[in-house]
């Protein structure tokens, strides 16, 4: 009931990914007991489910835990990711009432939906360390397209388009669908991202912001070392937050 919103208003799916980041870095620090933990986190968002519906969501890599400010991880236990679903949810939905989209009355509504939250949250692909190749399939999943050619055939003679993907759910149960050619235009178009709008975003320990300030701690201590090298005062360069 609320995936059109985004649809019309873009900078929406700005403030789903922020929910997101969110819900993981108050999941994770409540779990492990970190307050001050930093999850670290690659986001992409999609707009588009089987046979290009409009249907936004996100996919993550996320590391398995939280970093401290010294760099040491904490590795998340085996838990349900039903609380996670849940902070999600109420992130979400506090952001559409504060943006007027929906009021509390609405939200009522759909948290008394008795089977499903209409919020999902799944992690069921998980790539060890130094498994490039895993990581690497992964990433394509995570940033594929919206369709793809080699499911489509296009019909001259009838201007339709055949779209073949997995089977649909329901009474009648198929796995393609038909489109008139302007109409499967359409469907893809409404894919196409805002011009220079970010389909990618990184989040807490991968953020550009904290990689720059990695990356110049060991600027200083190599400049420190050569110094040292060098018959000069020895420098040491430690405990950086």
């Amino acid at each position: 009931l609320i995936r059109h919103f985004f649809r019309y208003d873009r900078n929406l799916l700005n403030s789903l990914c922020h929910c997101a980041a969110h819900a993981l870095r108050e999941f994770f620090r409540t779990t492990l007991n970190l307050p001050k933990g930093t999850p670290g986190v690659v986001m992409a968002i999609q707009t588009f489910g089987d046979y290009v519906k409009w249907n936004p969501h996100l996919h993550a890599i996320v590391a398995d835990g939280l970093f401290t400010s010294r760099g040491i991880f904490h590795v998340m236990p085996e838990v349900s990711l039903k609380p996670l679903a849940r902070i999600f949810r109420a992130a979400v939905f506090r952001e559409l009432r504060d943006r007027g989209f929906i009021n509390d009355e609405f939200i009522a509504k759909l948290m008394a939906w008795r089977h499903t939250s209409g919020f999902s949250v799944h992690n069921g692909v998980r790539i060890d360390a130094g498994d490039n190749k895993g990581l690497e399939g992964l990433a394509q999943y995570v940033i594929r397209n919206p369709f793809s050619t080699a499911k489509m055939t296009y019909n001259r003679q009838t201007g339709t388009v055949i779209y073949r993907s997995k089977m649909t759910h329901g009474t009648n149960r198929r796995n393609f669908q038909v489109f008139a050619a302007d109409e499967f235009i359409l469907a893809i178009t409404q894919h196409i991202p805002e011009k220079n709008f970010q389909l990618i975003r990184y989040y807490g320990w991968y953020s550009n912001r904290m990689r720059g300030e990695r990356r110049k701690v060991e600027l200083q201590k190599e400049e420190g070392v050569s110094l040292a090298g060098g018959g000069g005062e020895i420098i040491v360069i430690a405990d950086y937050e």
